[in-house]
């Protein structure tokens, strides 16, 4: 195996108290946003954004393409009738999330090992209501110097299953698909990585009984060292 390649959330990092849909947290999040802009608490706008983040959310509405963070959020400003600074919006609204944002124990170890090994190490990741790639790197702070590709589903325009994302993720990797492996924890992941000849490797922290079709399940990150 010359490359590997990763999913980013639950796989490598995770967010605290951040259920993976975060319709729980909306609320709050939504509040500080209006706070933020210098708009009153109003819980008509509040509803109106919510429906608007649950119409592009992929935990509830499915999709295999992708949209960007700006065009969700102009929906939600000409919703709110402002036009107030969209960029600003979309920090606020993010980092809520991202103050939360942190590094499995086993995931420094691991890169740091397949590095030294001249592994080539990669993300894919299908990022949530369009996260731009400016704000997902703020998640690889402290071990974005072990990943030579990352590659997020707006820049691929689609998300996973769908083979675009792993053929550009080889591609960058600079190797043949059949010549690496990916690590992630749903069953898009490993769909999509097997679909193409990629190894596929399953991390289930949980320990649940789960058959995906993968080639090698694991609990923890080291695990892979192994394969290595």
């Amino acid at each position: 195996m010359k490359a590997i390649g990763f999913d980013l959330g639950d796989t490598l990092i995770f967010y605290r108290n951040v259920q993976a849909s975060w319709t729980d947290l909306y609320e709050k999040a939504l509040t500080k946003l209006l706070q933020d802009m210098g708009m009153d608490h109003n819980g008509e706008l509040i509803e109106a954004a919510a429906q608007i983040l649950k119409k592009f959310n992929t935990r509830i509405n499915p999709r295999d393409y992708e949209v960007k963070d700006t065009d969700i959020f102009q929906e939600i400003l000409q919703e709110w009738g402002t036009n107030k600074d969209i960029k600003q919006m979309i920090h606020t609204f993010f980092s809520f999330f991202q103050a939360g944002s942190d590094i499995f124990d086993d995931t420094f170890p691991l890169l740091k090992y397949l590095k030294e090994r001249n592994i080539k190490i990669g993300i894919l990741t299908d990022v949530p209501y369009g996260m731009s790639r400016e704000l997902v790197m703020k998640d690889l702070k402290g071990f974005e110097q072990y990943v030579d590709v990352l590659i997020t589903s707006v820049e691929v325009g689609y998300r996973k299953p769908r083979s675009e994302g792993f053929i550009q993720l080889a591609n960058q990797l600079g190797c043949h698909p059949e010549q690496m492996s990916y690590v992630g924890n749903e069953r898009k992941d490993i769909v999509g990585a097997k679909l193409l000849g990629m190894k596929g490797i399953l991390i289930n922290r949980e320990r649940l009984d789960i058959d995906w079709g993968q080639d090698v399940t694991i609990s923890e990150l080291h695990e892979i060292e192994k394969l290595y």
